[in-house]
């Protein structure tokens, strides 16, 4: 049985991971090497994500950095003008190959390497053991991540852009742990704090800078 208290803390670890996990893991640190960070980081940043269905971070990557290379153009993966808002809303979770001189970089990862070769039976195994101990730790740590990751990252693609450019939005700041103010970092991708509310930018500049 579900209740509040199991949608309230699904709801706050699903915050720790958008902001380790996929803001500033797979989003500031991968994609954009703002800053560097320990191995151990990387791990943990790349399991939060996994438990967000990032799928293979190699994917996602690549998919973000063709996003900044063709951004809203018909080559643009999340361009809800040239793929339609449904269709970026509920398909962008797919697994997409990437055309290897954009994640070139990342071959020399081996962290990278082995979420991307691993990434589902991973996801699996943890599911089975949290659902082992319990159905509450089950919809906490995993099922709870799960829907919001795949819900979110879909939202974040289709309302962070309007026609043929990128927008500031507070839902999805609420959602990403800060990553609302969209045209800003279409702008410059190496600012780090968007905004005065990208709680993410806030801690990479005084933890990892």
């Amino acid at each position: 049985m579900i209740d509040f208290t199991m949608l309230i803390f699904g709801f706050i670890w699903y915050q720790v991971i958008a902001m380790f996990g996929l803001s500033i893991g797979l989003h500031r640190h991968f994609a954009h090497n703002q800053f560097k960070t320990s191995k151990l980081f990387e791990v943990s940043s790349l399991f939060l994500a996994m438990l967000a269905f990032s799928r293979s971070p190699l994917s996602w990557i690549g998919a973000h950095r063709i996003h900044h290379r063709f951004s809203d153009t018909p080559k643009d993966p999340h361009s809800p003008t040239h793929k339609g808002f449904w269709n970026v809303l509920f398909n962008n979770w797919k697994v997409k190959k990437i055309d290897r001189p954009y994640v070139r970089d990342l071959f020399k990862n081996p962290r990278v390497m082995f979420f991307h070769k691993h990434w589902l039976k991973l996801h699996i195994t943890t599911a089975v053991i949290t659902l082992l101990i319990s159905f509450k730790v089950f919809f906490i740590f995993v099922l709870s991540p799960l829907i919001l990751g795949f819900v979110s990252y879909g939202i974040f693609n289709a309302l962070g852009h309007k026609g043929s450019s990128a927008v500031t939005n507070k839902f999805i700041n609420f959602l990403s742990a800060g990553e609302g103010s969209h045209n800003v970092h279409h702008d410059n991708p190496k600012k780090i704090r968007l905004s005065k509310g990208d709680i993410s930018g806030y801690v990479v500049e005084k933890y990892f800078i």
